[in-house]
């Protein structure tokens, strides 16, 4: 390959680290000195197009792997509840909180395999868009492209979303004013997004139909992928905020637009459990004898259950609920498994239901994002757009999943119950679909309870691999309200 940059430098130690645990077929932007055959494979078009097929399948894995930050989010964001010590879900979900171990030493791969599959993504991506810019002759380079840019887009998007500041780079080497490429969140995720609308405006000048190993049970359309790619921009934008605050200075048009020209039916995938699995949330976070619904789900739909289990309740009667979910979502356990000597507070007596027949049957179709959750985003536009339209924003709603699916009455054209309603669906019906919806909710909102984090450090192998002095956030590491949460629900 043509290009060495100073971040896949900086990376290379921690990329061998975790290769052994990698399956998605990517390979490093390095010279490889002992076989001078990197350019030409850099422009095979049957190597390059078989890489181009695993784009969204590596990212898939990635973001709902137990190694990564998935099962972490949702127990701090109060959604999901586990006493266990796997994937930091109890570390990071104790009371009160403290800091996140970010040393080498620790235990529990929140970060370091997340941070090194994406930036494995991304360099691949580039490769791909480097090619089709050189003139590899692909059967359908626009096809290709498009993967490339989406890769690029997803790779930095969900950097953005999870770590403090992320480097930058493409095929040519670092982006940006920094020499490494180095940006924080924000300027990541403009640039992620600026290569989402291009992958999106190659869908739309262009007819083509993935294959369907690309994205299996999806029928992938150019049409349907560029109605995806606008629901992950909106998802993606919104998500990126990390307090309340911010949400006066997010592009609120963009995201109507992207969300308006979003898609028109759930984009679910089907599942084979060879190649595509989603392991987190729908599998360690909904199996009996694993993760647990947290009480203030519950209360949200029972205000009359707990938010909060104390150490003075021994046992819970089952909810009841006007919102139909309760029963057909959510299954009603008496005891717990859980050890008290971790903190009683984990306790629950729900487990979610709805994911049953995939963890039963392993095969079948799993939504990554719903029709509803992406109208939601529109909806919420709305209401910071020219002043606020909550007549429209609350028909939004009323049409989806808060009536369709829970019989719930319809809300008023009233602000704050329609922001009340958008948040109520994104904790009860879209947590368990992409991965750390209800945990950005809960960040945007200022609700992640105090001491809490909004995003991670640079892992700490990265950070010995540059190096750079460690750091840490959570407790009262980093800056209030920026680093880590002030506020919060109790």
């Amino acid at each position: 390959m043509k290009h060495i940059n100073k971040i896949a430098y900086l990376l290379l130690p921690i990329f061998f680290l975790v290769s052994a645990c990698q399956d998605f077929e990517t390979d490093l932007e390095v010279v490889n000195r002992e076989n001078p055959n990197d350019e030409i494979l850099a422009s095979d078009p049957v190597a390059l197009e078989s890489t181009a097929g695993n784009i969204l399948q590596s990212w898939y894995r990635t973001v709902h792997s137990t190694n990564g930050p998935a099962a972490a989010l949702a127990t701090m964001a109060d959604v999901s509840t586990a006493s266990w010590g796997n994937f930091g879900m109890r570390d990071l979900s104790s009371e009160p909180r403290t800091s996140f171990n970010n040393s080498t030493g620790y235990s529990n791969d929140v970060t370091d395999t997340y941070f090194n599959s994406l930036y494995s993504l991304l360099t691949d991506s580039n490769t791909i868009v480097g090619a089709v810019e050189a003139g590899t002759e692909f059967s359908n380079p626009k096809m290709v492209e498009m993967m490339g840019k989406l890769g690029q887009a997803l790779s930095i998007g969900h950097l953005a979303l999870v770590f403090d500041r992320v480097w930058i780079y493409d095929a040519n080497g670092p982006v940006g004013e920094n020499e490494t490429g180095e940006t924080d969140y924000v300027n990541a995720m403009e640039y992620a997004l600026q290569k989402l609308d291009e992958a999106i405006a190659i869908a739309d000048a262009n007819t083509f139909t993935l294959p369907e190993a690309w994205l299996p049970g999806v029928n992938a359309t150019s049409e349907r992928m560029s109605e995806i790619m606008n629901s992950m921009g909106a998802r993606m934008l919104v998500g990126n905020l990390r307090n309340s605050a911010q949400k006066s200075t997010l592009d609120w048009n963009r995201v109507y637009e992207y969300a308006d020209n979003g898609i028109t039916t759930d984009f679910d995938i089907l599942m084979d459990d060879i190649n595509w699995y989603a392991l987190v949330p729908q599998t360690y976070l909904v199996y009996p004898g694993w993760g647990r619904v947290d009480m203030r789900v519950i209360n949200m739909m029972d205000p009359n259950t707990p938010a909060y289990w104390t150490d003075d309740i021994n046992t819970l009667p089952e909810s009841t609920s006007a919102d139909a979910r309760l029963a057909t979502d959510y299954e009603y356990l008496a005891s717990n498994n859980f050890s008290p000597d971790r903190g009683k507070y984990h306790f629950s007596t729900y487990r979610y239901a709805r994911l049953n027949e995939y963890i039963t049957e392993w095969t079948v179709p799993v939504t990554e994002i719903s029709k509803s959750e992406s109208d939601l985003y529109k909806a919420e536009a709305l209401l910071h757009i020219n002043g606020g339209d909550a007549a429209a924003a609350a028909a939004i709603v009323n049409a989806g999943t808060r009536t369709t699916r829970g019989e719930l009455p319809p809300v008023s054209a009233n602000a704050d119950e329609v922001y009340d309603a958008i948040h109520y669906e994104r904790m009860v019906e879209f947590a368990y679909t992409g991965m750390g919806i209800s945990f950005f909710e809960m960040r945007k909102e200022d609700l992640l309870q105090k001491g809490t984090l909004l995003h991670f450090p640079v892992p700490g192998k990265a950070l010995d691999a540059i190096p750079e002095p460690y750091y840490t956030y959570g407790g009262t590491s980093g800056v209030a309200g920026e680093d880590y949460s002030n506020g919060g629900w109790r």
